[in-house]
């Protein structure tokens, strides 16, 4: 009987954690700690100009490219899916592609022979 009593509670617990992950309103409404990110980048690639690091085209270019992604945001949402840490081909556990599955590392399969 307590076995029941338990179980049926975990159960419950757990349709009441779902269903308020499945029915919450998902809002496509731009969190502010992205417009700070966005407009920080931007207020960057304008002291690099102004200082010379970059030219005036490439400052167009990574601002159009900001705007892209805010754009793409503001119609997508903010979910973070996909693996992270490298392109993970194959998988981690299986070990299958490149590097077993690791992805291509921090220097992207750079081959020093290649110079």
């Amino acid at each position: 009987m307590k076995k029941l009593v338990l179980s049926l509670t975990v159960v419950a617990l757990l349709v009441a954690l779902f269903a308020t992950a499945a029915f919450a309103a998902e809002t496509k409404e731009t969190p502010q700690w992205f417009k700070d990110m966005i407009q920080w980048k931007k207020d960057q690639i304008t002291q690099a100009v102004e200082e010379g690091i970059i030219t005036a085209e490439d400052a167009k270019q990574f601002n159009e490219r900001l705007d892209a992604m805010e754009k793409y945001h503001e119609e997508n949402g903010f979910a973070f899916n996909g693996m992270g840490f490298g392109q993970c081909r194959g998988g981690f556990l299986n070990r299958s592609g490149i590097r077993g599955g690791f992805g291509g590392g921090m220097m992207n399969r750079f081959n020093f022979s290649n110079q």
